[in-house]
């Protein structure tokens, strides 16, 4: 972390480290919940087999219509 800003948020009261373990604690989570739904999807494809070009097209549009825009989303 950049000195300025350690300073900075030191000097708003910020506990560095609880916000620290919070972030780290949060982005954990959040990788597992990828690998679980990774898991999760490559189990669909074993069963059903992979998805056409149609089908990906389809997921994609309703993803934009539900979430938005792609570019604020990495696409795997």
């Amino acid at each position: 972390m950049p000195d300025d800003l350690y300073h900075e948020a030191r000097g708003a009261g910020l506990s560095i480290s609880q916000i620290a373990q919070a972030a780290v604690g949060a982005e954990l989570n959040r990788l597992a919940k990828i690998a679980e739904l990774d898991a999760y999807l490559a189990e669909l494809e074993a069963e059903l087999g992979p998805t056409t070009d149609a089908e990906r097209a389809a997921a994609a549009e309703w993803a934009e219509r539900a979430l938005g825009p792609t570019s604020s989303r990495h696409s795997a």
